[in-house]
């Protein structure tokens, strides 16, 4: 049983360095993290019986809260990174009007007029 709440501590100490590197922006460390942070869980709750299961309680109601807390993060992340996106597509339509207005046509766009004088 002490090897297992081991593991779940060992979930723990991951489980915030993967909350700090979503914080930093860093989405792939934190995959890799969130990877190994499920592995162990898995490894740590795989055939416990609901005995044991009920020892181990309170770290389980900590790592949830700690997912929570994650998961959160995450989505903050998701939903910065969506308001970005949709900053730059409304600036790259406006330098494109800029664009436009200043005479810089494309060739295609020349090209595909009638001349009427020859």
């Amino acid at each position: 049983m002490s090897q297992r709440s081991r593991m779940l501590e060992e979930a723990m100490s991951i489980g915030r360095r993967e909350l700090d590197s979503l914080v930093a922006g860093d989405v792939y460390e934190a995959e890799r993290l969130a990877r190994t942070r499920e592995h162990i869980l898995d490894e740590a709750v795989f055939g416990l019986s609901k005995e044991n299961l009920a020892l181990l309680a309170d770290k389980l109601v900590e790592m949830k809260s700690l997912h929570d807390e994650i998961t959160g993060e995450a989505r903050r992340l998701r939903e910065t990174l969506g308001n970005d996106l949709k900053s730059m597509k409304k600036q790259n339509r406006r330098i494109a009007g800029y664009s436009f207005g200043a005479g810089n046509v494309s060739r295609l766009a020349k090209e595909r007029f009638v001349n009427k004088k020859g």
